[in-house]
């Protein structure tokens, strides 16, 4: 054990070396358990890191020999054949796998959701009221723009079959529609009345007659 250093043993002593099965940690959080030989990594060991990863290899006189390294959800680390959340393979995390998550692709038809709408997970988005439905058709929450711009990018969308935008079932386009069918209220044009030139005249004799 330093002092100085901060860095620590517990395990195993033969004449004053690091001899058999130990943990030593050094000053930077990480930890070495596994086996000694005169005070260097030997045998079966494991390097812990302080975010929770592991490299468990074998050790050869405090030189690594081969080893795999480990995520904190103990995922192996793999240079090729890399078959986890890949889009033509398995989507699924680790975790979703390890906890049994069945991804839709894998074990069930997708939801069925209106023309002219996109999936987004919990429901479907409509375009128009700009409005998320659940799957049963209640209103869930309205958007905000930046999650709009995601959906369309991102989410599965229905497209119509009908070329026409069809709203005997959307209150919004039957809104807009009782609006464009009202008739168009008459303009009533301002009556501008005249005066007489007699009188007129009566108005400009006056004013002589006071001056």
């Amino acid at each position: 054990m330093s002092d100085w250093s901060n860095s620590g043993y517990q395990g195993e002593v033969t004449e004053n070396w690091y001899h058999g099965k130990g943990t030593f940690t050094f000053p930077n959080g990480v930890i070495y358990e596994g086996e000694f030989w005169k005070g260097e990594f030997h045998g079966e060991g494991t390097l812990i890191y302080p975010n929770g990863g592991r490299y468990k290899a074998k050790w050869n006189r405090g030189k690594m020999i081969e080893g795999d390294y480990y995520f904190n959800d103990s995922l192996k680390y793999e240079v090729e054949n890399w078959d986890y959340l890949t889009e033509d393979r398995d989507r699924r995390f680790f975790y979703e796998r390890t906890e049994g998550f069945d991804p839709y692709s894998l074990n069930r038809p997708l939801p069925e959701i209106p023309e002219g709408t996109y999936d987004v997970g919990d429901g479907y988005y409509e375009p128009v009221a700009s409005i998320v439905y659940t799957y049963k058709g209640q209103v869930l929450r309205t958007p905000s723009e930046k999650e709009v711009e995601w959906v369309i990018e991102k989410c599965r969308y229905n497209p119509r079959k009908k070329g026409v935008l069809g709203g005997e079932h959307d209150k919004v386009i039957k809104k807009a529609i009782e609006k464009s069918n009202e008739p168009i209220p008459k303009v009533i044009e301002p009556t501008i009345k005249t005066i007489p030139a007699e009188a007129d005249s009566q108005v400009e004799t006056k004013k002589e007659l006071a001056e």
